[in-house]
């Protein structure tokens, strides 16, 4: 007859909190490896831009003779294309015969 007596329950079974525990440790660092990746991918856009910023300007130095007086002048001769409520370029002329003082700058969202 004690088949059918009460059993004893445990309060919480070690294997469910040890895999309990792995899931987390898992999760955690899926997060983290996401964020430290896209992180990156954000600099490798910005250099891209660097990239073609100064291939525009010199490809405009190379074929016009003179550096472009302006961002907006690289923008529609020479097909420069950006995100602009991502990016801001500084863009300093100097003169026609001196290479531009260009910063970019990635606005904070």
């Amino acid at each position: 007859m004690a088949r059918f007596g009460a059993t004893k329950r445990r309060a919480f079974p070690v294997g469910i909190a040890v895999s309990l525990g792995l899931i987390a440790a898992v999760l955690a660092l899926f997060i983290y490896g996401s964020s430290a990746l896209s992180a990156e991918q954000d600099e490798q856009q910005k250099e891209l831009l660097t990239q073609s910023v100064d291939h525009s300007v010199t490809q405009c130095y190379a074929l016009e003779g003179s550096y472009p007086s302006s961002l907006s002048y690289l923008e529609e001769r020479y097909g420069l294309t950006y995100d602009k409520d991502r990016y801001y370029i500084d863009y300093q002329f100097i003169g026609s015969n001196l290479r531009p003082d260009i910063t970019i700058i990635e606005r904070n969202e």
